[in-house]
């Protein structure tokens, strides 16, 4: 334990085959089971000679990953688990293109030059947020997540898809959804089933919230985390199902 977070974790360091008069030199699988509980993202990042990341952020990370190898050196090849991430109060600081790793992709700084203008001053200075939350499930060290959510003071922000931790390198899908009438998208970025993901949870949504529709901003963030590529979607409002005519039956 430091004095900004707390980590538990139970394990082992098995041979692949679970013999236990396994050879020396037969591969083993590290599998953990753990819990980070952070009071100071900014200060546990910065006491790992991360600093200027993040500002604030209380929370927790907890679920259960293992990778064919050693436990004090993970194999993103084969990496997989599942993670489950809940934090509230910080702010993405802003920091160069490729400096935060894939904490410059939540910190989503390569959106600006393709907002309205509304939405330019949310991110260009760093994203402040009231929470971020969301699960993930790791296949080969591919991180794949359908409901990470993130709400500050004027929008919401939704993303799926996926980040490759070994290229780093991603390939999400980021809605931008603006606060318009107060805590219309704090219950967006809080009601995402995983089960059902964001793109279907989205449609039904924003079907019922007509002005959260307009003035809604889809992209598409892909390439390296040192250089995103952001591609602006162009988004046809969704249609109302069309009326029964007068006196037709039901």
């Amino acid at each position: 334990d430091v004095p900004e977070a707390r980590f538990s974790a139970t394990g082992n360091w098995a041979p692949l085959s679970g013999a236990a008069g396994a050879s020396a030199g037969e591969q083993r699988r590290t599998a953990l089971s753990f819990r980070l509980d952070v009071d100071d993202s900014g200060a546990l990042l910065t006491r790992f000679n991360r600093p200027g990341l993040v500002r604030g952020g209380k929370g927790r990370i907890e679920g259960s990953v293992g990778w064919i190898g050693s436990p004090l050196a993970p194999d993103y090849p084969t990496l997989s688990g599942q993670l489950q991430a809940d934090f509230e109060r910080g702010q993405f600081l802003k920091v160069e293109p490729g400096a935060g790793r894939l904490l410059g992709v939540l910190s989503l700084q390569a959106l600006p030059r393709r907002l309205a203008l509304d939405f330019r001053d949310v991110f260009s200075d760093g994203f402040a947020f009231d929470f971020v939350r969301g699960d993930a499930r790791i296949e080969q060290g591919v991180l794949f997540t359908n409901n990470l959510q993130m709400k500050g003071v004027n929008a919401a922000v939704l993303m799926e898809g996926t980040a490759d931790l070994a290229r780093e390198q991603q390939d999400l899908k980021v809605v931008v959804v603006p606060e318009i009438n107060a805590g219309t998208a704090s219950l967006i970025a809080t009601a995402i089933n995983p089960a059902i993901g964001l793109g279907s949870f989205l449609a039904q949504f924003l079907l019922r919230q007509p002005l959260q529709s307009a003035g809604t901003q889809e992209f598409r963030v892909s390439g390296s985390w040192a250089d995103p590529q952001v591609t602006k979607v162009d988004r046809t409002p969704p249609a109302a199902p069309a009326r029964a005519p007068a006196g037709a039956l039901q």
